[in-house]
């Protein structure tokens, strides 16, 4: 996963503090998980964020050195025997079921190289358009939010893991960024059709999640899932839901 970039400590506790960050996001070309665990810690929110994280080797010091315990559990001289800690959870995180580490699909970044527009949004993007920055911003929300929506529907197997509660924020977060983007292109008025069907697409989503509605999320998840494998990527072996007013199969 690609390094944060140097961020103000300062708390985030407005409107318009969020699009200044979401602006330096976007200006970073930065996106994924990462900046938005940062931009979580900064805010005033109190919910901890759980991010799937890779697991980490038990015998490894926090500053990456390497203890090494001998085999009576003690540790050598001048090194204090290790205490194993178990922090506690916090009462409003519903942590995912343990599983088998092999069985687990972790997060994974955009890959920018996989963007093949279907005709019915290309339209919107381009010279007289939205900007290729714009692209790749809807891009990774939507790749992004579908990675996350997928894992809760689903399983740690089809998705890394996030409560209702905090794809909710994700998608606040996203849409921020968008919301930030769309107002410093010259030419958004041109894509007005595309990108308010984004808006009243990520409200839904962060309505459904809100809601904690079966129904209603997977209502979002085949929208999510048909902008991002078919609008956005072409993945012809993925079900094709329907469910965008945007043709979702090329001639």
């Amino acid at each position: 996963m690609r390094p944060l970039i140097p961020m103000d400590k300062k708390r985030i506790v407005t409107l318009a503090g969020t699009l200044v960050l979401a602006g330096a996001v976007v200006a970073a070309g930065v996106y994924g998980p990462s900046v938005w665990k940062v931009f979580r810690q900064q805010s005033s929110i109190a919910d901890q964020v759980v991010i799937q994280s890779p697991a980490v080797d038990g015998t490894k010091a926090s500053d990456g050195s390497q203890d090494t315990v001998l085999p009576d559990g003690t540790a050598p001289p001048g090194k204090a025997t290790p205490t194993v800690t178990t922090a506690p959870t916090p009462s409003t995180i519903n942590p995912p079921p343990q599983v088998e580490s092999s069985s687990k699909n972790k997060y994974r970044e955009p890959d920018t190289q996989l963007i093949d527009l279907a005709p019915s949004i290309a339209m919107f993007f381009g010279e007289n358009a939205l900007s290729n920055d714009a692209k790749t911003l809807v891009f990774g929300a939507a790749w992004n939010i579908h990675e996350y929506t997928d894992g809760y529907l689903y399983g740690p197997a089809a998705g890394p893991q996030l409560n209702e509660q905090d794809i909710k924020k994700y998608i606040v977060f996203h849409k921020a960024l968008m919301d930030k983007q769309f107002k410093n292109e010259a030419n958004a008025s041109k894509a007005v059709v595309f990108t308010s069907y984004l808006d009243v697409l990520l409200n839904r989503g962060i309505d459904a999640f809100d809601s904690k509605d079966k129904t209603r999320i997977e209502q979002f998840h085949e929208e999510i899932h048909d902008l991002d494998a078919h609008l956005l990527r072409n993945e012809a072996n993925s079900k094709v839901y329907g469910a965008t007013p945007f043709a979702t199969k090329r001639t």
